[in-house]
Parts: C-alpha cells; structure tokens; sequence
C-alpha cells in the first residue's frame, strides 16, 4: 500500500514506493517555463497590429492558415519591420510554407535604420531605406530546412 505525500520543509517528499522506497524531490525544482500561448492570425496581421513595439526580446507564437503572401506584405529580409505580415514574413524565412500555415514564433527587436529586400523561399520581400520605429525576428525551427 502506498501511504499519501506530504510536503515537508523546503521538500515534497513522496511516500513509500514499490520495495519500500522513500523518494523526496526539492520543492524548488526547476519548471521548465511553458511556451508561449499560440495565437490565431491571418495573412494581414502584423505586430503592430497587436501593439507588440516595445517589447522587445519578448517571443510571440502564431498560426497562420493557408494562404498566399501578396506583394508588399513583407519588408526587410530579418528583421522585419512590425507593419510586415507576420504570416508572410514567416514563409519569407523558412519556418512555414504558404499552403499549409503553421506555427510562426516571433521575437520583438527595436526598429533598424533601413531594411533590405531579398527573395527567400520563392517570396520576394520590400526594402524600406529609412529607420523604422520596431522590428521583429522569425525564430525558425533548425528542422525547417535550407533556403531555395
């Protein structure tokens, strides 16, 4: 029979195991902390859009449904400023394909001087030559693959 846990001073101490065994763990183990909350968004959204400038270094998770980049939604080639998509940003590098979405992680940087263009993942992006106020990065997954 297993007796109940208890907690004791600065532990959690479990009861008596199989064979008799007392186990004790302390109470301030390491929680890993939980991922971010994954939020739905739509080829349009940005993350000014979502009054993300200034929190910078904070990380934000999207899905993004299928859909299609449209010309002038993505500006910078990482960075991106925070009026680009975050959708089509994240198919510009690497970490979701337009026809079938996907998870998409940002992180909020501060705004850059000038943001260059490049064609990545068969989406071209903008180049914007002027300081833009907020940027943010994709995390890509390092399972995502190479660029074509």
């Amino acid at each position: 029979m297993r007796a109940p846990c208890r907690i004791g001073i600065g532990w959690l101490t479990a009861c008596l195991g199989w064979g008799g065994a007392l186990w004790a763990v302390p109470a301030t183990a390491a929680v890993p902390a939980p991922l971010p909350a994954v939020h739905e968004v739509d080829w349009r959204t940005s993350p000014l859009d979502l009054n993300l400038r200034g929190l910078n270094g904070e990380r934000f998770r999207f899905r993004c449904p299928p859909g299609k980049a449209v010309a002038g939604q993505v500006i910078g080639s990482g960075p991106y400023t925070d009026g680009s998509s975050i959708c089509a940003a994240g198919v510009h590098a690497g970490a979701i394909r337009a026809a079938t979405g996907g998870l998409v992680t940002i992180e909020v940087r501060p705004g850059e001087a000038h943001y260059s263009a490049s064609r990545s993942h068969f989406l071209q992006s903008e180049a914007y030559e002027k300081f833009w106020s907020g940027s943010f990065l994709v995390i890509v997954p390092e399972a995502a693959g190479s660029t074509p």
